[in-house]
């Protein structure tokens, strides 16, 4: 993909945010399925610590206070690109009482985003990073981004991550958008892209990307993180997200990365 098409993906995800936060917002404070299947995976703290996780695209903050649920302390670090939705997120957090969350406007996209978290950048247990690589058009950007959240975690840690699977739904392949009517040619575009549209109070259009099994296994291998589990949930179909679990493996490791297929 040329550095031009991308650029107009990451314009139309823009504008896209921008103008939808709030409907976004409250189609977004349900726990859906899968998201309570990874609460009850995702690790706690241990020796007395709180368990540190990054929640990279955090959106309104919904899993920070399903994090509040397990009762549990938890060092939470909220990062996204949309002002508004950080906003929210913060408004949503504000009371918690197990998690302390803090929030950071940063780009994914952007060279050295990680930064934005501190230099040098903390190491966090746990790196979630869910229904946000699938934004990021091309796969050397998204690599890219997997490699900077493996960078996060210690040694052993973990690096979640999930990405719709709109293209297995006939009621979502419906509603592909031209690329033509975003002023996009159709050829530079990867196997996967897609337009879909908003309609729920405003109307926008967004970019998205399906990551499959297999594309998740290329980002893998490319970050050094081995394939622990995953699972599909969520939409009416029940199997619309694909949940990713993986661990870092040590500098010293020679152990290739291993599935655990259902």
């Amino acid at each position: 993909m040329d550095l031009t098409t991308q650029g107009r993906l990451l314009a139309i995800n823009r504008a896209f945010y921008a103008a939808v936060a709030e409907p976004f917002d409250q189609t977004r404070r349900v726990w859906p399925p899968g998201k309570r299947r990874l609460l009850d995976l995702l690790p706690h703290g241990d020796a007395g610590r709180p368990l540190r996780l990054a929640d990279i695209g955090c959106g309104n903050g919904r899993l920070a206070e399903m994090l509040e649920s397990r009762g549990t302390p938890v060092d939470y670090v909220g990062v996204d690109a949309d002002p508004r939705l950080l906003a929210l997120a913060r408004e949503h957090c504000a009371g918690l009482a197990h998690v302390q969350a803090r929030f950071v406007q940063a780009d994914l996209a952007a060279a050295g985003w990680s930064r934005c978290l501190g230099d040098p950048a903390p190491v966090f247990d746990a790196v979630v990073c869910l229904a946000t690589l699938q934004h990021l058009p091309s796969f050397d950007l998204r690599a890219a981004v997997v490699c900077d959240l493996a960078r996060l975690a210690v040694a052993g840690g973990w690096v979640v991550l999930s990405a719709w699977q709109f293209l297995t739904s006939p009621r979502f392949t419906a509603k592909l958008i031209s690329w033509e009517s975003v002023g996009v040619a159709a050829d530079q575009v990867e196997p996967g892209d897609a337009l879909l549209p908003w309609a729920q109070e405003v109307s926008a259009v967004r970019y998205v990307h399906q990551i499959d099994r297999a594309e998740m296994q290329r980002l893998a291998e490319a970050a050094g993180l081995r394939w622990a589990d995953h699972f599909y949930a969520d939409g009416k179909e029940g199997n619309l997200n694909l949940y990713v679990l993986f661990r870092k493996l040590s500098p010293q490791s020679t152990q290739r990365p291993e599935e655990k297929w259902e």
